[in-house]
């Protein structure tokens, strides 16, 4: 029985070995079809949406565009010459620039804390600055030795949203008295910010309304209009489109260029609010979709 058994184990070990050497060639074959590599470059980006718009129709707010930067490593699998797969592991800056000019509101809060809501113009230019880890993952074909054509999907986590701009606003309040038009900054952070958060100056910047002195903020977040906490304005994940092509100089240097188009929607509707109106007095979420596009410039090296 004793011999038997050895007998018996030693089949088992010789599988176990056979399968173990099996997976390391394997993976070493494998291997010698991977290429790694790095890349860095610029992004031009902005937002795909819905503007707002006044009762004609007439577009009150705009998007443009603002310039990020990418840089990250690549990992590419050749399945043959002319094809394969590459994925990648990037930091990369998107968001853009955001533009309102057209009758608002204002909320302006005095010593005491009372809130009073007084109508007018608003005019806000904004640089929003989203930063991504994305993970894209593509197919590639060369047609000849030189260039390479390549298309895949990506998908992106936030980790980081801020933007910096102004805001101007001048108006009338329930009496049709004229409001001294007044001016802040907008330095925000929409993961940190909290509802009222702003700063006023020392001394402060103020105007006159109801016969009472109202200071105005220095520098205004994300959130300073409201009341309570709506949650944050953008997502956390974004997937997107991608396309483009890359021209080798040599074996490993390659300039390249391609267009990424987001396919999620971006932002939370509790959070985006109409900067137009009000509803007696309360905010009007609104129900759009605003995306991100980028074209993207790189130079990189493969190894």
């Amino acid at each position: 029985m004793r011999r038997n058994f050895n007998f018996k184990n030693r089949n088992h070990m010789n599988r176990i070995l056979f399968v173990f050497l099996a997976i390391c060639f394997t993976t070493a074959s494998f291997a010698q079809d991977i290429g790694f590599g790095f890349k860095a470059g610029l992004n031009f980006n902005t937002f795909k949406g819905d503007a707002e718009t006044d009762d004609a129709g007439n577009s009150l707010e705009e998007f443009s565009t603002n310039t990020g930067f990418h840089v990250g490593a690549t990992f590419t699998f050749a399945a043959t010459e002319l094809m394969g797969l590459r994925g990648e592991f990037m930091l990369s800056q998107k968001g853009g620039r955001r533009a309102y000019n057209g009758p608002s509101y204002y909320f302006l809060y005095d010593l005491d804390g009372n809130r009073s809501q007084v109508s007018g113009n608003r005019k806000i230019d904004i640089n929003v600055n989203q930063s991504y880890l994305e993970i894209p993952v593509m197919g590639y074909f060369k047609p000849v030795k030189f260039l390479e054509i390549y298309a895949g999907g990506s998908l992106g986590f936030l980790v980081g949203s801020n933007g910096f701009g102004e805001l101007t606003f001048n108006g009338v309040g329930p009496t049709g008295a004229a409001l001294k038009e007044f001016s802040h900054e907008l330095d925000v952070n929409y993961f940190g910010d909290n509802p009222r958060g702003f700063s006023v100056g020392n001394p402060p910047q103020t105007i006159t309304y109801k016969g009472q002195t109202i200071p105005v903020p220095q520098t205004a977040g994300a959130y300073f209009e409201f009341t309570e906490d709506r949650g944050n304005l953008y997502r956390v994940i974004d997937a997107g489109l991608i396309g483009g092509l890359s021209i080798f100089f040599n074996k490993g240097l390659y300039v390249s260029g391609r267009v990424n188009y987001g396919l999620t929607d971006i932002t939370k509707s509790n959070a985006d609010v109409s900067l137009r109106q009000l509803d007696n007095g309360e905010f009007i979420t609104r129900d759009d979709d605003d995306r991100n596009f980028s074209i993207q410039a790189s130079i990189g090296f493969s190894f």
